[in-house]
């Protein structure tokens, strides 16, 4: 009979288990309206019950991080000491034009601001061996987009509101547009999918682009910005991301939509005073 008993037991404690286990709430999402310490919490939820699990690209991310930090460093200098007309026509003008392309290399190579050497042509059959690929990176893009806003701009920021106002979006529409058009696919699609992250989420992305790079807040808020504008993903389960990649995208599409928000054309102003 005990023996009995203890069975009739178990079997009521393994059917409670598994009824449990079905019936667990799914986990709280961390939101726009999150502290930061929510937002860094939410990386600790299990990816498998997320609606799009958020993964980090391993192979490329401290190698990224690295670039990233030399390009605020060679950057930084540029922005205060370069030439407005390079400025501008590096941040306003169209991305992968000849312009450009040749502005954002002089920025770095104006006075002294620039890395040394790299020999990465060597691999390209058109470039020649020791080049400076100065004028074609998307991070350094990204970089240069969060200097001037940090330079010219501090309080750029986005709400929903702004990015659901009808001129708002017809200004951004019509500017951005055009403005692409020389994109490569694959870099265009990615800054699509950024403009549509940050127009579904303004907020984080304002945070976002205001955080520190490579920290634990970064990844929460990507993380978080993914999650809660998975309009912008669809049906996808899972999406593997290197941060300092996306992030340059982010801070690529924030600008042009504050820009939009403004009604102005550039957030660099005609004639700028850096100390």
């Amino acid at each position: 009979m005990k023996i009995a008993y203890l069975g009739y037991i178990l079997a009521m404690a393994l059917g409670a288990t598994v009824v449990g286990a079905q019936e667990r709430p799914a986990p709280t999402l961390p939101t726009a309206a999150d502290s930061d310490e929510i937002i860094v919490e939410g990386l600790r939820i299990p990816r498998s019950l997320l609606p799009t699990g958020v993964y980090w690209d391993y192979s490329t991310l401290l190698g990224s991080r690295i670039r990233r930090e030399r390009a605020d460093l060679y950057l930084g200098c540029a922005v205060r000491i370069g030439n407005v007309h390079w400025l501008r026509n590096a941040v306003d003008g169209e991305p992968n034009s000849a312009r450009a392309r040749f502005a954002q290399g002089r920025m770095l190579q104006y006075g002294g601001c620039h890395p040394p050497l790299r020999t990465e042509g060597a691999v390209y059959s058109n470039r020649p061996i020791g080049s400076i690929d100065l004028g074609v990176s998307q991070l350094d893009r990204g970089v240069i987009m969060e200097l001037v806003m940090r330079t010219y701009a501090p309080d750029a920021a986005l709400t929903p509101e702004m990015v659901r106002d009808p001129a708002v979006r017809s200004r951004f529409m019509a500017r951005e547009g055009l403005r692409n058009r020389l994109r490569l696919p694959e870099d265009r699609d990615s800054l699509l999918f950024a403009s549509c992250l940050v127009e579904e989420q303004p907020v984080l992305a304002t945070r976002l682009v205001r955080s520190e790079p490579g920290s634990p807040l970064e990844r929460g808020l990507t993380q978080a910005l993914i999650v809660e504008g998975r309009t912008c993903v669809g049906n996808t389960k899972r999406v593997t991301i290197d941060p300092s990649m996306i992030r340059a995208y982010i801070a690529d599409a924030f600008y042009r939509w504050v820009v939009a928000a403004r009604g102005t054309d550039s957030l660099i102003p005609p004639n700028p005073k850096v100390g």
